[in-house]
């Protein structure tokens, strides 16, 4: 019975926040310690199964654009058991809040777990994804003593406030389908420039997702093996070769998938990374047998190729795209609704290189047809200008609802009913099924009312707020 008492206090212990007791557990998550000074704001905090607090550990904090603590920081257990990191993963949903509040909680955050747990100041580090990625890469403006930023997808960075005489490692990890790969090789090319450590990731994904923890796990190596090498983690030979191993195991996965040419370029980079390690030889070896498959340079060639031509259609896009809006162009939306149709029959195709592109350029369209629309919406510019952005976007995202609305709402304030009711079908083609938004559309009030607009609303949704009554 003591045996088994004693194993069960073994799993957790107890801290104290904000002069209350809360039991953590070892080797799983704690969720919803409170941010001091937040409005109901929380973390989850995971420890490793061996933690105690007599020493000091290496802590990463974590921020999920949609607050998803709890599942995030589960992404990082692989690596906090193996390389024994400490991981707080935020429960902030980083798209509703603004970006001054959402600093000043995250800051309160990382000060709470400082203060409430045994932490190597040295070796604190920040992980996030999209929104996330961006609050992380801001936070060596508050915390001048961090150590690393792992950043997946996107990231934040003003060189007017950088110091560039404290220097921290900066882990980039983009996804090959996300069109934010090649920004993100441009924040790594900023920060070799100043001297920085770095290094890079790629999975097979699009944007707005996080990797997997193998992926995750192979990236935090990195701030590991910086921290050895400035001497500030132990220099475990049998440990550094544990960790080379499970990156080589990675890299025989992608070369056993037939992924040749990324097994290849992984292997590349593990080259620099391990390169005071004494692992050249057997990378080496390893890329050698990889050139020798027959499939390794069709792949080259294919990535090559498509990536030449993204980046012309990237430039294209962007040209054709300032003209038309320039000109208020409607005949050419019909063109643009072509690319996105052959796009996605592209992204459909056996041809991975080819199909990574087309997910890319279509994330790419999407996106600067946004910044555009947005920023048109916000001018004091004419309702044709207004109208044009807002049909483009329905060619560009048919399934953004938000381009729907503004048609209806625009059209409906220049009396052109027949424009909007259209709108207002392509828009519940599409599953829409919010009839309280359907009738708060800014300026289409005296449309809301007409016998023909509800019509249309109970056809689709089966009921309309007017005229459900047919006339005898």
């Amino acid at each position: 019975m003591k045996k088994l008492l004693f194993t069960v206090i073994a799993l957790f212990l107890w801290i104290n926040l904000n002069a209350q007791e809360y039991r953590i557990f070892k080797g799983g998550v704690t969720d919803s310690l409170p941010i001091p000074g937040s409005q109901g704001d929380t973390y989850c905090i995971y420890v490793p199964k061996d933690y105690t607090p007599e020493k000091n550990w290496p802590l990463i904090f974590v921020f999920d654009p949609k607050g998803r603590g709890a599942t995030t920081a589960n992404l990082f257990k692989l690596a906090a058991e193996n390389q024994k990191y400490m991981v707080a993963s935020s429960n902030i949903k980083l798209k509703e809040e603004p970006l001054d509040s959402i600093v000043n909680t995250a800051t309160s955050m990382i000060n709470a777990v400082l203060q409430a747990f045994p932490v190597d100041e040295k070796l604190v580090y920040t992980a996030g994804m999209g929104e996330g990625a961006q609050i992380g890469s801001a936070l060596p403006l508050l915390y001048k003593d961090l150590a690393g930023v792992l950043a997946v997808g996107n990231s934040f960075v003003n060189p007017q406030y950088l110091n560039k005489n404290n220097p921290y490692m900066f882990i980039g990890i983009a996804g090959n389908k996300d069109y934010m790969v090649y920004e993100m090789e441009n924040y790594l090319r900023f920060f070799d420039d100043l001297d920085f450590p770095t290094d890079v990731y790629y999975f097979d994904g699009k944007e707005d997702e996080w990797p997997e923890a193998k992926v995750i796990s192979n990236a935090i190596t990195g701030f590991t093996l910086q921290a050895i090498k400035e001497g500030n983690r132990q220099k475990d030979k049998q440990f550094i070769k544990s960790l080379f191993e499970s990156e080589l195991e990675y890299a025989e996965t992608l070369r056993r998938t037939r992924n040749y040419y990324e097994a290849y370029e992984k292997l590349d980079r593990m080259e620099d990374k391990y390169e005071d390690f004494g692992f050249e030889d057997a990378i080496k070896e390893k890329q050698k047998e990889i050139k020798k498959i027959k499939g390794y340079r069709s792949q080259k060639s294919d990535f090559n190729r498509a990536i030449s031509y993204e980046k012309e259609q990237q430039e294209e896009y962007e040209y054709l795209l300032r003209s038309d809006i320039m000109t208020n162009n409607f005949q050419n939306i019909g063109w643009w609704a072509y690319q996105v149709d052959e796009l996605e029959k592209l992204k459909e195709g056996d041809n991975e290189a080819k199909s990574n592109m087309a997910y890319r350029l279509l994330g790419y369209l999407d996106f600067v047809t946004k910044r555009e629309y947005d920023k048109i919406m916000e001018a004091n510019v004419p309702i044709d200008i207004k109208i044009f952005i807002s049909v483009l976007r329905t060619a560009i995202n048919k399934e953004d609802p938000e381009a729907y609305l503004n048609i209806i709402s625009l059209a409906a304030a220049d009396g052109d009913q027949e424009t909007a009711l259209l709108y207002l079908e392509d828009l519940l083609k599409l599953g829409y099924s919010d009839m309280e938004a359907l009738y708060s559309i800014e300026g289409a009030l005296e449309l809301q009312f007409t016998r023909e607009y509800n019509k249309i609303v109970k056809e689709y949704l089966g009921e309309s707020k007017f005229f459900n009554e047919e006339p005898n």
